[in-house]
C-alpha cells in the first residue's frame, strides 16, 4: 500500500507494454554506468570550480564548507556515485525543465511509463518522480536540518545509553535506472540522498543501494509495478543493514541479528499498485526467497490488544502500526520508527530483538510526525531504526521534537 494519496479521476486504461523476453536473470542494460558519473568524493572540487566560472548557486550540492562525507564503516556505504549537479542548477535548468514538464503535466493517472514494463509514482505520490531524478535540488538550509535532526537525534538518544541506525529504502528508479524512461535519462541529476550523504559525516546511516544493483543482476529486487522492494530484495537489504550496525557499534552486541541467508528464489506475480488504472504487470517479478535459517516467529500485538505469529514472509502492515513484537533472539528492545518499506523487514527485527515497538514516522503529516526520543524512552530501547523512504527526503525536515 502506497504512503500518500494515489491520486483521483475516473481510472483510464493504457496499453499493455510491449512483452519483451523476460528471463529470471536480468541483463543490467549499461546505459550509464557507475564510472560515467561525479565522484562523491570530487563534489567539493566541481562546486570550486563551477563557482571559479561564476555558475554557482545557493544549492546544497555547490556548499563546499558543508561537505563532510560519509566516513562510517565500508559495509554502511556503497561504491556508486551520484548523477549529474549540473543537470537541475545553472544554465541547464530550464532545458531539463522543460522536458520534465512535457512528459509529466497531465498525465492520465499518477504513474510515469519507464521502459520493460516499469511504472514509477509520479509526483502526487511525495514528489516520487522528481526525487529520483534529483529534480529541484535543496537548498543548503534544509539539507542541513536533515542532516541536523539525525545528530540531535543521535546526541539525544546517546545520553540514554540507545543507539541509532539511519535505513534509506531507495526508489525502484534509484535501484533500476535503466529502467527509467527514455527522456529522462539525460536529467539523472543528484539527488537528495546523495546530497545528505555528502555531508553526514559519521551518521549511522546505511545505504543499501549498491548492493541492492549487484543483487539486481541475478533477481528482481524491485517489481515493475509496486514502489516496494521485494522481500528478496528486502532480504538483500537486510543483510547490509545488519551488516552496518554490526560494525558502527562492535561492542553492542548485536552479532545475533536474524540472518537472512538466501537458498532459493520463488518468482510469483506481483502485487499491482497501478491495476485499478489499467496497468498491466509485464511479467511475474515478485520474488521471495527462501531463507536458512528463516527469522523465528515471533508474537505481534496489535493496538487494539489483537494478538498474532509473525512469520517471515509476512510483515506488520503500515496501517497496523504501531504493534510490539516479542520472542526475538537478541536480550536487547528495538524503537523502529518507519513507513511501508519496513513491511518487509519487520520480520527480520522482530526475529532479532526480544521485543520490538514499531511506529510510523509521519514524515508525509507533519501534525502526527513522531518524538522519536520521546517514544525511545517510553520503549526502553537499546537501539533505534529509523527506516525512510528515499521520496520523504524531498519534504520538510523534522524537528528533534517531532
Amino acid at each position: 500500500m502506497s504512503d500518500t494519496q494515489q491520486g483521483t479521476g475516473d481510472p483510464t486504461p493504457v496499453p499493455e507494454p510491449t512483452p519483451t523476453v523476460q528471463p529470471t536473470v536480468r541483463p543490467r542494460a549499461a546505459l550509464l554506468p557507475r564510472r560515467s558519473y561525479i565522484p562523491l568524493t570530487a563534489l567539493v572540487v566541481v562546486s570550486a570550480i563551477m563557482a571559479g566560472l561564476g555558475l554557482a548557486s545557493s544549492k546544497g550540492w555547490l556548499d563546499a564548507e558543508a561537505a563532510v562525507e560519509a566516513n562510517t564503516p565500508d559495509t554502511c556505504r556503497s561504491d556508486l556515485v551520484p548523477g549529474d549537479p549540473t543537470i537541475w542548477t545553472g544554465p541547464r535548468t530550464p532545458e531539463s525543465e522543460a522536458v520534465f514538464a512535457a512528459n509529466t503535466t497531465n498525465l492520465p493517472f499518477p504513474g510515469v511509463p519507464g521502459r520493460e514494463g516499469f511504472m514509477f509514482w509520479s509526483d502526487l505520490q511525495a514528489n516520487n518522480f522528481s526525487d529520483m531524478l534529483g529534480r529541484a535540488p535543496w537548498l543548503d538550509e534544509q539539507r542541513d536540518q536533515w542532516r541536523d535532526y539525525f545528530a540531535d537525534l543521535r546526541a539525544g538518544l546517546a545520553r540514554e545509553g540507545t543507539d541509532l541506525l539511519v535505513v534509506v529504502a531507495p526508489s525502484s528508479g534509484t535501484v533500476y535506472p535503466e529502467m527509467l524512461p527514455d527522456w529522462a535519462q539525460p536529467l539523472r541529476g543528484l539527488t537528495h540522498f546523495d546530497q545528505l550523504l555528502a555531508v553526514s559525516g559519521d551518521l549511522p546511516i546505511v545505504d543499501v543501494r549498491g548492493t541492492m544493483q549487484d543483487a539486481a543482476e541475478d533477481e528482481w529486487v524491485y517489481s515493475a509495478v509496486n514502489s516496494h522492494w521485494t522481500p528478496y530484495g528486502a532480504s538483500v537489504a537486510w543483510q547490509s543493514i545488519s551488516e552496518c550496525l554490526q560494525d558502527l557499534y562492535p561492542d553492542s552486541g548485536y552479532d545475533g541479528l536474524a540472518s537472512a541467508d538466501v537458498v532459493g528464489v520463488d518468482v510469483q506475480a506481483p502485487p499491482n499498485e497501478f491495476a485499478e488504472w489499467g496497468v498491466v504487470a509485464p511479467r511475474d517479478d515478485w520474488t521471495v526467497p527462501t531463507l536458512d535459517p528463516g527469522p523465528v516467529t515471533t508474537t505481534k500485538v496489535a493496538g487494539d490488544g489483537t494478538t498474532t505469529d509473525l512469520v517471515w514472509p509476512a510483515g506488520v502492515d503500515l496501517l497496523e502500526l504501531p504493534v510490539t513484537t516479542s520472542g526475538g533472539e537478541m536480550a536487547k528492545k528495538a524503537l523502529v520508527v518507519g513507513d511501508s518499506q519496513g513491511t518487509a523487514l519487520s520480520a527480520f527485527w522482530a526475529g532479532s530483538f526480544e521485543s520490538t515497538v514499531q511506529i510510523r514516522h509521519f514524515l508525509d503529516d507533519p501534525s502526527q510526525r513522531a518524538n522519536v526520543l520521546d517514544a525511545a524512552r517510553q520503549s526502553d530501547a537499546d537501539l533505534v531504526v529509523f527506516e525512510l523512504t528515499e521520496r520523504y527526503l524531498s519534504l520538510q525536515p523534522p524537528t528533534i521534537l517531532n
